[in-house]
């Protein structure tokens, strides 16, 4: 195989790629362009809560149906809770049926209105697959919208139940969102708190405290009561859980109660208004749920907004409207094997804007509802007088007979399945990693075999010298490269350090140690993991660095302990510092930078110093070849081998493989979604990670051949360019898919995804690297050198 028909091949499967690179991007952003267009209404989608409030009497089932789960195999029966008498379970009956589901009645009733179709086998005959399916259709043509809509959200939230390409199916959503998570049992008049979370939005990724607006204080709160959170969580201005000023008894209902009256200056309803205009809403949970209410359409999103804007038919003027009125529904069930139990299974809301009477008798027996002559509009300027508003709620209980491990179906009901979008993500990835794949082999089995044999072979023929040019160089092509080889150590160090830092988070997510949908502890575990990682830094930049002939040991462990870090926690440092000017929720404290750098200085730099120790200490990395003393001089490249924009080309191959799961993943972290397959992400990282090999050995054989003992930093940036290539889809990210508002929220977004896309870079490089020399190294060893 000649050098020519190498670069042909290696030019044919980059386009190749990126056609399916366009086809599949297709096919995931539509589907999830429809997902954002139907389940996200204005914004309002927010994603799961941080945590799950646990109460200290958890008895009874857990989201697997059985007892408490003590250990892994054992299960035991629930203990007596005080308070409530445990009564006998029930002997099961043989041949007792399970209930009916939601799309079974739907069917049963389309089969009634035709007697004719039948919707499965019939006794005594044998239907294929195919009929099958074209019964079900004719009986579905009969359906109403409102049926049809049920059918589907049903179909889709089964096929959701599923782990990824390594997981089980599960029975329940609650055992792949909060694993091994028991339910709290409450009893009749118990006093529950609302709690009260930031106030956001998708317009904006600047929070707001709720106890910064004007809204009704809380006085003597005890601070006992206000959740402690995490490190991830205060680095992503999750730490500001309090008491809503909001209280309820369990199965009591409250008409309407008076919280507070509150004077707006003229200010305050201008900073209401612009917080209507950006679409904000209010997050509030109970029992560890989080509130929601229904759009238009009929599907749940989380939040209740803090008002409502409409156009004046009169004036075509905005008109805004202050929600100051809540009605709680409080979903429940009852627990058959304790007497006098309530388990919380939805927490939904109606806001309602009223202006309440000065009297109060707007605020009674009756209930409130939202009227044209009643609404409560946010008028004035900074010189009008105060406008008076009085804030009240109510509660009503609904006994229902939705499963405790069900309870979190709502959230995730009307979104369609996103299954194919994720497969061909996997498809996409294993074809690149099979056509490289065929490539490396035609080198490694034709060409390298050749080479290997002619070199070995006293006897062969000179004439197939300039075929297999990658012998000439070998006194060359181990010599340590002139421009930056700190640097060079440095930045592979590092990658290396990610790249057992994303190995290790997500085997964890995989055994359920880790929980994607707490993303609060899922960033503190990935914090924790790339500090503790830092020997594998040490270690592998001054094994690089002692090999490339550096003497200055010490300058080279202080850069790989502090350049990659001290760059992060700089740029967050001047972000915050703008975040508190603007008074966000955002901004961090004080104390959690002084704890970031503790564990920056007092674990992370001593393990980079004892890698980096072991790695001086250790024997030089040996090499087949002896380097001249003289460099030999590089023949004239081809255009193609000697550009860099030549690397920057073919870093879109590695991000090709992963675009569709970064697709998914952008719009758990910026629009509230949700993302729980760990399965197809790990498996996506396992394929990225195999392609920058397959490609940076591919181009380095390449390079070898033409002569060119320049690929140290050259196998490098083939790889790492794929940050490049991330930044510049966040790049479009921003211009199609959000809605940010504001020079803040953009420059916050562009960041973030900075700090990600240089991440993703060193991870990819460091692997491009490593193999690309290992690879050197692996086809010198085979021949005889003199």
């Amino acid at each position: 195989m000649t050098v020519l028909d190498l670069k042909s091949a290696t030019l044919a499967a980059l386009i190749w790629n990126t056609s399916l690179f366009l086809l599949s991007s297709e096919t995931s952003l539509g589907v999830s362009a429809e997902i954002t267009k139907r389940d996200v209404p204005k914004g309002n989608l927010k994603g799961l809560p941080n945590g799950i409030g646990m109460n200290k009497k958890k008895i009874g089932p857990n989201a697997n149906g059985g007892g408490i789960r003590k250990g892994i195999f054992k299960k035991k029966d629930p203990k007596p809770v005080k308070g409530m008498k445990p009564i006998p379970v029930k002997p099961k009956i043989k041949g007792e049926k399970k209930p009916p589901t939601i799309d079974q009645i739907i069917l049963a009733k389309a089969a009634a209105k035709n007697p004719g179709i039948t919707l499965g086998n019939v006794k005594g005959q044998r239907m294929s697959r195919k009929q099958m399916l074209e019964k079900r259709k004719e009986s579905m043509k009969n359906l109403s919208k409102t049926e049809l809509k049920t059918l589907m959200d049903e179909t889709n939230l089964r096929k959701r139940k599923t782990k990824g390409v390594i997981r089980k199916r599960e029975s329940t959503l609650a055992q792949i969102l909060f694993p091994g998570v028991a339910p709290d049992e409450y009893t009749e008049g118990e006093e529950l708190q609302i709690m009260v979370d930031l106030v956001d939005s998708s317009k904006t990724n600047i929070p707001f405290e709720y106890y910064r607006l004007p809204v009704c204080q809380l006085k003597n709160v005890v601070k006992g009561r206000r959740k402690r959170k995490n490190l991830g969580e205060k680095l992503m201005g999750k730490s500001h859980v309090q008491v809503s000023p909001y209280t309820l008894n369990v199965n009591e209902n409250v008409s309407c109660r008076k919280v507070c009256d509150i004077d707006l200056s003229g200010g305050e309803v201008n900073s209401l208004k612009r917080m209507i205009r950006r679409q904000y809403a209010i997050n509030l949970s109970l029992d560890g749920l989080p509130v929601y209410m229904y759009d238009t359409n009929g599907n749940a999103f989380r939040g209740t907004p803090v008002g409502s804007k409409l156009s004046s038919e009169a004036t075509n003027e905005l008109q805004f409207f202050y929600h100051n009125h809540l009605r709680f529904t409080v979903l429940y069930n009852k627990d058959e094997a304790y007497e006098g139990s309530h388990r919380i299974v939805g927490f939904r809301v109606k806001p309602i804007s009223i202006k309440h009477a000065e009297d109060g008798s707007t605020c009674g027996n009756k209930k409130v509802i939202n009227h044209k002559d009643t609404l409560l509009e946010l008028t004035g300027d900074l010189n009008a007088r105060h406008l008076k508003v009085m804030h009240s709620y109510e509660v009503e209980w609904e006994l229902t007979n939705k499963e405790w491990a069900d309870r979190w179906d709502v959230y995730l009901r009307g979104r369609p399945d996103e299954s194919l979008a994720h497969h061909m993500s996997i498809i996409n990835s294993f074809m690149v990693v099979v056509f490289l794949g065929s490539v490396l082999s035609v080198i490694l089995i034709k060409a390298l075999r050749k080479d290997i044999a002619v070199y070995n072979d006293l006897s062969g023929d000179a004439d197939d010298e300039d075929e297999t040019g990658w012998k000439l160089i070998h006194g060359d092509v181990f010599r340590p490269p002139t421009n930056c080889p700190m640097l060079l150590a440095v930045l592979v160090g590092t990658g290396a350090q990610l790249v057992v830092a994303v190995l290790c988070t997500l085997l964890l997510g995989l055994t359920n140690l880790l929980n994607p949908m707490q993303k609060g502890q899922a960033l503190s575990n990935i914090v924790i993991l790339y500090v503790f990682s830092g020997t594998v830094s040490g270690y592998v930049s001054a094994r690089l660095f002692k090999f490339c002939g550096g003497k200055n040991w010490k300058i080279n462990t202080f850069y790989t302990a502090a350049a990659f870090p001290g760059v992060l926690l700089s740029m967050f440092i001047m972000l915050n510092i703008f975040l508190a000017l603007y008074g966000s929720a955002m901004a961090v404290s004080i104390w959690t930078i002084i704890a970031i750098f503790l564990l920056w200085t007092c674990i992370s730099t001593p393990l980079v110093c004892i890698g980096s120790f072991m790695g001086y200490k250790g024997q030089p990395i040996h090499v087949p070849t002896r380097t001249n003393q003289i460099a030999r001089v590089i023949p004239t490249q081809q255009p193609m081998l000697a550009s860099p924009f030549t690397s920057f080309i073919i870093g879109g191959m590695p991000f090709s493989t992963v675009c569709i799961e970064i697709y998914f993943i952008m719009g758990a972290v910026w629009m509230h979604q949700y993302y729980y397959l760990m399965g197809y992400l790990f498996g996506g990282c396992i394929l990225l990670a195999i392609t920058c090999a397959l490609l940076s050995t591919v181009l380095c054989y390449m390079r070898l051949c033409a002569e060119d003992h320049r690929w140290w930093w050259k196998s490098f940036f083939d790889s790492a360019t794929s940050g490049f290539w991330l930044f510049m889809y966040s790049v479009w990210y921003l211009c199609t898919k959000l809605s940010l508002v504001g020079f803040l929220p953009v420059t916050v977004y562009l960041t973030y995804m900075c700090m990600v896309s240089v991440a993703f870079g060193l991870f990819c490089g460091a692997i491009g690297f490593m193999t690309a020399f290992l690879f050197t190294k692996t086809i010198y060893s085979a021949v005889k050198i003199d």
